[in-house]
């Protein structure tokens, strides 16, 4: 079948689950990214440990409703991975972090126009991801998240989703998948708010989770979901 860029475009789109931060009277003060799927008979919702520590205020978008506003669902503290040598007594922190939520969760992207109206909605995706694949040279990559984000008084957030295609591998450092930008570096600030986000092949295998960049080497670092 014939490579179709516009579909994986979309299931770019979808691929991504929006996290928000809330404090303690409910209002939204941070994003991150993060990545649905069902494991083992669970559904587990996977991010990055930079962005959410162990913190119990994170919360997923799950969708508008009319007349009730932005709906969350609160997973509670995220769990994170520590990794250590035989012999030595310091534990490594793993940029990755996850927590199991309802079996029946699901998230909505949206497009929503004055006066709180859903033009379009779509299902974001839960994946059932094979672990075994690994990255190559000859597969193109790509991911989308929330930017730029928007805090209004007192608890509205508004945020941009983008897709960001064309990612080439070229190679692994540690835990790390390497991934070449297809343009020069835009800067860290534009990519606040996709940290977490699963970075896809063409045929929709998620292989690495957004973690951070470069821009002198115009990278982006993701950790190796297969790691």
């Amino acid at each position: 079948m014939a490579f179709d860029r516009q579909q994986w475009l979309d299931r770019l789109l979808l691929s991504s689950i929006p996290l928000r931060k809330i404090d303690g009277n409910g209002n939204p003060v941070g994003i991150a990214s993060g990545c649905l799927i069902d494991y083992l008979g669970v559904r587990i919702i996977l991010s990055v440990f930079h962005a959410t520590k162990r913190d119990g205020n994170w919360a997923i978008e799950v969708g508008y409703e009319a007349g009730k506003g932005t709906q969350l669902y609160k997973p509670g503290g995220f769990h994170h991975l520590g990794k250590m040598k035989l012999g030595d007594t310091e534990i490594a922190e793993v940029d990755f972090s996850y927590r199991e939520v309802a079996g029946d969760l699901l998230s909505y992207f949206q497009e929503i126009v004055p006066p709180g109206a859903i033009k379009r909605q779509a299902l974001r995706e839960v994946f059932q991801p094979d672990f075994d694949i690994a990255p190559g040279a000859e597969e193109m990559y790509g991911f989308a998240g929330q930017v730029l984000p928007e805090f209004h008084e007192p608890s509205s957030l508004v945020t941009e989703m983008r897709v960001y295609p064309g990612l080439k591998y070229v190679g692994t450092e540690g835990d790390y998948h390497v991934f070449e930008l297809p343009v020069p570096h835009p800067g860290h600030e534009h990519f606040q708010g996709c940290s977490g986000a699963p970075i896809l092949d063409t045929q929709g295998n998620p292989v690495a989770l957004v973690c951070s960049g470069d821009t002198d080497r115009n990278v982006i670092l993701g950790i190796s979901l297969k790691q």
